[in-house]
């Protein structure tokens, strides 16, 4: 019998002598531009968090409510509700981790470890594409969560 040891897999690209010279070279300007990213996507969160929050708060929460009141409640509103609300915390959850990481990201030498300072780059362009579909995510919720509205509107 033969045995399958596993490990992690780490996201370690191989980066070529030129990719790495350029690197080393506008290291300065990289850690700016990120920087820029780190403050635009910093903003952005902030600005979705908050919509995301009044949508739930506003919208969705206040809906269910009345529903229940007056038992009209159906299930795929209190579904859409919970996984909106599950989301949402994902999407925080992904959103810090990926903050956490573009600051350590920044933080990096990047002159003196070029080779390092890729991979990670790697790895926090993967958790923003995680975010990324968290937010495609939050805004499918949405759609059918008005799509819920238009069904039951249509029905009374």
């Amino acid at each position: 019998m033969t045995a399958f040891f596993c490990q992690p897999i780490l996201n370690v690209v191989a980066i070529s002598e030129d990719q790495e010279a350029m690197i080393v070279k506008r290291c300065d300007a990289i850690k700016e531009d990120l920087r820029t990213v780190q403050r635009d996507d910093a903003k952005s969160r902030v600005h979705l968090g908050t919509y995301y929050d009044d949508i739930l708060s506003n919208y969705i929460t206040p809906l269910n409510v009345r529903l229940v009141e007056k038992n009209l409640s159906n299930a795929g509103f209190i579904d859409n509700q919970n996984e909106f609300v599950k989301t949402k915390t994902t999407f925080v959850n992904d959103f810090t981790k990926y903050q956490q990481m573009l600051e350590e990201l920044v933080a990096m030498d990047c002159k003196n470890e070029p080779e390092k300072f890729y991979d990670e780059l790697v790895n926090v362009r993967q958790r923003r594409k995680t975010m990324e579909q968290d937010v495609l995510k939050m805004r499918r919720l949405i759609s059918e969560h008005i799509s819920l509205v238009e069904s039951m509107r249509n029905k009374l």
